[in-house]
């Protein structure tokens, strides 16, 4: 688990990015909830701030894609981008590589972003969170 001011940052980062690209706080969020949540089919593996850490980023994500998505359209191909994002982030988390999250947060926004906006518009989206973790916000 990376220290909890770095998990903030990263946090950060993807707010920071859905802010740019329109989202206002307090809008719907749709996707926000994992389905793991109903299924409880990985809920409790990963220790408790784990558990934050991955709700907070698909939180994060989802309010990338609602500034991205605004009138829904996207539906289906949106929600599983969120569900393999997700996955991604626990993956790593129960394998222990919480440090790589920085490094693999702008792949994740790509993958998120694809169905709604296509691949140049996805890849542009990236590459402005890599120079968000860069500038020092992601720290």
């Amino acid at each position: 688990m990376p220290a909890e001011n770095e998990w903030e940052a990263l946090l950060r980062v993807a707010d920071e990015l859905s802010r740019e690209l329109g989202y206002v706080e307090g809008e719907d969020i749709p996707g926000e909830r994992s389905p793991l949540e109903a299924a409880h089919g990985m809920m409790g593996i990963l220790n408790p701030e784990d558990e934050l850490l991955a709700a907070g980023m698909r939180r994060s994500l989802a309010k990338v894609v609602a500034a991205l998505d605004g009138d829904g359209s996207a539906g289906t191909a949106v929600r599983a981008a969120l569900d393999a994002a997700e996955m991604v982030v626990r993956g790593e988390l129960l394998q222990g590589n919480a440090a790589r999250l920085p490094a693999l947060l702008p792949s994740v926004v790509f993958l998120v972003a694809l169905p709604t906006v296509g691949q140049d518009r996805a890849l542009e989206i990236s590459k402005r969170c890599t120079r968000l973790l860069e500038s020092g916000l992601g720290k």
